[in-house]
């Protein structure tokens, strides 16, 4: 028990532990964009980052230039964006991978592998995937091969 100069008592403060909010790695995409240079840098993702930006068509050229000084350290890669990349939202669409449920249709109808079926999803329609999994359908007696 603690007093102070004038005789009250000074209860005690019990410490409580402080978790440190971690900071998510699109958190320093979103500080590039909008300019906001974060204090800390230790939870940054050079990794995430480069993906994150090379999601889009106006910023896929600067994540291929950092793609190639992957040995910079963390703090010289976000400089490089904060610097170069002017004031705006960077957020973009992830992209996805294709259902393999069309895609085992597309390599059966055609005869083909995996790999060349993939790029023929590329170029098909939704409506000549949907002709060719019903084919593929009438095929099998309406069950999948599995």
């Amino acid at each position: 028990m603690k007093i102070d100069l004038f005789g009250n008592i000074i209860p005690e403060v019990s410490e409580e532990d402080v978790k440190v909010k971690k900071i998510s790695p699109f958190e320093y995409t979103n500080a590039i964009g909008m300019k906001a240079y974060p204090s800390d840098l230790s939870g940054y993702n050079a990794f995430l980052t480069n993906l994150s930006f090379s999601q889009r068509n106006d910023t896929i050229f600067f994540a291929n230039e950092m793609n190639k000084y992957h040995s910079l350290p963390d703090e010289a890669q976000f400089d490089f964006y904060y610097y170069a990349l002017p004031k705006k939202k960077y957020f973009a669409k992830w992209a996805k991978a294709i259902p393999e449920d069309s895609l085992e249709h597309v390599a059966d109808y055609y005869n083909v592998s995996k790999k060349v079926a993939r790029e023929y999803l590329r170029v098909l329609s939704d409506d000549q995937i949907k002709q060719i999994i019903k084919w593929s359908n009438n095929k099998t007696g309406g069950k999948n091969k599995r």
